[in-house]
């Protein structure tokens, strides 16, 4: 969807440049798709911008303006993967996933993704999970504006899904961004007795600066310190947040600031110089999450 509108917007400025303007054909579609493929880079930075701004990271969690930069190149190149190609075109492919006989060792994973994607963003990192010999299933959060508690029931249906694929009494969870927050409104329905851990990838745990500039439902909810956070938090036991395993980045463009984006009992793993959207598809992160299924298995046996 990202991509055709792009390419409509370039169409309309190259043709305006050279109807209007009289521009040669070449120059016109030229200046076109600079200015309509340099949109998203440019709003990426407005974003990195706000969020250096509030930035709270520790001595060992800075980096100078070089680090920004590589920060901001890397989450261009990996939101144009993501909703330029890969959400557009091959949602509806299978992701990667071992046979379900792995079960027996290894943790069944529940990929849920955050706002405004879809489950084809988790194809690398799923990928990886099936390598290491993890059966792997992902759900599309939709309506995209709705609120999240709206999903617990998608997430309950693929959670029982892998129950049935495997016969493993607790499936692991990894959520993104929003993700991570639907995955706590689940088990403050559900409760825990399905959960084996839970990884969050970039999840706005105490809400965010950028959803301040949202309407929609699930974007207010995670406003700073919104009702919805608050009353969230307020429902968790200890002993289930022991389970969560919280990885942030201090240069995360979406979710600022970062020093709040933890929870109480939680173990916490930092990184550096990585956006939002690029924590899906980081190789340090993954091993992380890796890192962290494989504890929560030694722990269940």
């Amino acid at each position: 969807m990202l991509l055709i509108a792009q390419l409509a917007a370039g169409t309309l400025i190259a043709a305006g440049l050279w109807i209007g303007m009289g521009l040669p054909v070449i120059a016109a579609v030229a200046l076109g798709l600079v200015a309509a493929f340099g949109f998203q880079p440019m709003l990426i930075g407005i974003e990195f911008l706000m969020a250096a701004a509030v930035s709270d990271a520790p001595a060992q969690g800075r980096v100078g303006p070089l680090g920004w930069l590589r920060a901001w190149l890397g989450e261009c190149v990996a939101a144009a993967r993501t909703f330029s190609v890969v959400q557009p075109f091959l949602s509806g492919r299978a992701l990667a996933s071992a046979h379900t006989d792995c079960a027996t060792t290894h943790l069944p994973v529940l990929l849920v993704h955050g706002y405004f994607c879809n489950r084809a963003m988790w194809r690398p990192l799923a990928a990886r999970l099936a390598q290491s010999g993890h059966v792997v299933d992902a759900v599309n959060l939709e309506p995209s504006f709705a609120p999240i508690d709206d999903y617990v029931a998608q997430i309950d249906a693929g959670v029982r899904r892998l129950q049935a694929a495997t016969g493993a009494p607790r499936v692991a969870l990894i959520g993104h961004s929003m993700g991570g927050l639907a995955i706590r409104a689940w088990l403050r329905a559900s409760g825990d007795e399905a959960m084996a851990c839970v990884v969050t990838l970039g999840t706005p745990h105490a809400g965010t600066l950028h959803a301040d500039f949202g309407r929609a439902a699930n974007v207010q909810q995670m406003r700073r310190n919104s009702a919805w956070l608050q009353s969230l938090a307020a429902s968790e036991p200890a002993d289930r947040l022991r389970r969560f395993t919280v990885i942030r980045s201090w240069q995360d463009n979406i979710v600022a600031p970062q020093g709040p984006q933890t929870l109480h009992g939680a173990r916490t793993v930092s990184f550096t110089g990585i956006g939002h959207v690029r924590l899906v598809y980081d190789r340090k992160v993954a091993r992380a999450a890796l890192d962290a299924l494989q504890a929560a298995a030694r722990d269940a046996t």
